[in-house]
Formats: C-alpha cells, structure tokens, sequence
C-alpha cells in the first residue's frame, strides 16, 4: 500500500483509507490531520453570520428606542461604535474562515497530487499501455482541482449560508412569529428544486468530464504521433476525428451550462416573488401598529 509523501505538517497518510461507499465520510477522511483548521473555519463563519444580523437588531434598537426618546441614556457615539465593531467583527471573521479554509484546500489538495504522482509513477506498463492518457490527466488536474474548490469553496459557503439563514430565521421569531414563519414558506420548494436540478446537473458534469478525458487523449495522441501523421497523410482524417470530439465536449458543456443558466433565474424568481410579499405585508402590518419601524427594517435587512 502507498504513502504519500509528508504533508506541509509533517503527517504521513495512506489515501486508500479514504475509500468507502460514503462519499462524504470520503471527504472526512480525506481532511484528515485537517479538521481542526476546517473547525475554526465553521466556528469563524458562524461568529460572522452572527455578527451580521446582530447588525440589523442594532438598527431595530437605534430607530425604536434611541430616536424615539426624548432623553437619550447613552450617547450616538456608542450606537456607532457598535456598528463599527460589528463590522470589523464581521470582516475580520468571514477572511479568518476563508484563510482557514483555503489553507486546508491547498494542503488536501497538495497530499492527494503527491499521492497520485508517486501512485502512477508505480503502475505496471500494461496499465498504461491500456488505460487513456487522458483520463490520468484528468484525475490528476480537473479531478483533484475540483476536490479543492469544494473545501476552499463551496462547502465553505453552504456552512455560511446555513448559519445565516439558522440566526435570521431565530431573529426573524424574535422580532414577529407570524413574519418568520411566512419568511419560509418558499424553503421547501427551493429545496425540492435544488433537488431536482443537482441531480440532472450531476450528471450532465460526469458525462462532461468524461468527454474532456477523451479531448485529452484525442490531442494527446495527435501530438506524439505527429510524424506518423505526415508519413502516411492522415491530416484530414486526425483533424475531422479532433473536431468531432471537441463538438461532442462543446455540445455537453452547452447543455451543462443550460442547466446552469435555468436553475438560478428560477430560484432567483421565487425567492423575488416570496421576498416582495414580505415586505408588502411587513409594511402594511407597520402601517396598523402591529410591529414598529425598527422591527419593519430589521426584517427587511435580515429577510
């Protein structure tokens, strides 16, 4: 069994330990020697998310209770202090994550590259002599650089998203109950969209990747055999051969991007629709009394 070479902190680690059915305890073993460092980059996104809505029940205190008294307790220089610190706080904590995360990224990413270097520099010939040149340098670049995306990137994102979302809807329940509650009523239609789409689109990238594999080879091929090329004048014919394969990846990626480009249009209109009749219902229930303007401003920032 293979070790990788020692990581940036001076771990030795065996991939074949990451292999399982679960893709995602996968990805935890595969961030192995790395959770605390990713921790700190959850624990970072969330004291961000939580100093942002702390910033819009300031403002709710500001309008409700500091302009509307007529002997004000403490002066307007401490309101602005707040916002500041919730500001630096807010700042300095979403870089902190962001660093923390891609640091993690780049030292995943880092062992699996050596890992797969030192890997198939130690396969037998017949394995290469069958297997596409392609698709090892697919593994070896797309693959791995998509592995790093989701740790620096995305999986970064759907934590600071969840935070968000968790300490707006507790702050939304604080400020008015029936506004929270109607705040999500579009949740689970998102969700079963989100569903529906990432599915389709998961395959559509697989069958995408494959045919990038297959360009690879196909230019791979055209390139070391150049001279066989010329001798028996095969130009046309390697020339026709590379622009089918490359339309077929044009026609994939096309349609991936189609996908792409009706999913978020979509779930923009629904959250547009669900976010303009809160506010018509938030402002008609200010205009009744029901909630203040403080509370009215507080749910449109937080909403």
């Amino acid at each position: 069994m293979l070790n990788t070479t020692p990581s940036p902190r001076g771990i030795h680690f065996d991939l074949q330990q990451t292999l399982g059915v679960n893709r995602l305890a996968g990805l935890w073993r595969l961030m192995s020697h790395y959770h605390s460092l990713y921790f700190g980059a959850a624990l970072s996104t969330g004291i961000a998310a939580a100093a942002n809505t702390a910033t819009f029940l300031l403002i709710r205190y500001f309008v409700d209770r500091y302009l509307m008294q007529s002997e004000r307790s403490i002066s307007l220089w401490w309101i602005v202090s707040g916002f500041l610190l919730l500001a630096i706080i807010q700042g300095g904590f979403t870089f902190l994550s962001r660093r923390l995360a891609a640091q993690t990224a780049e030292g995943v990413t880092m062992r699996l590259r050596n890992y797969l270097f030192d890997h198939m520099q130690r396969l037998t010939f017949g394995y290469h002599d069958k297997t596409q040149t392609g698709e090892l340098i697919q593994r070896a670049t797309s693959d791995v650089d998509a592995i790093r995306r989701f740790f620096a990137d995305q999986a970064i994102e759907s934590g600071r998203i969840t935070f968000l979302f968790l300490m707006n809807f507790g702050a939304l329940l604080y400020l008015n109950g029936k506004l929270a509650l109607l705040s999500i009523l579009v949740v689970p239609v998102i969700l079963a969209v989100s569903l529906w789409f990432f599915r389709r689109i998961e395959r559509s990238y697989e069958k995408y990747q494959e045919q990038e594999a297959k360009l690879s080879t196909q230019l791979q091929e055209n390139l070391s055999g150049v001279r066989v090329v010329k001798a028996f004048a095969r130009q046309a014919y390697e020339q026709n051969a590379f622009d089918a394969v490359n339309r077929e990846k044009y026609r994939r990626g096309q349609k991936l991007l189609l996908m792409h480009a009706t999913y978020w249009p979509v779930t923009d209109i629904i959250c547009a629709v669900q976010m303009l009749g809160g506010f018509t219902l938030a402002a008609s229930m200010a205009i009744a009394g029901a909630i203040t303007v403080g509370d009215y401003l507080a749910y449109v920032g937080l909403l």
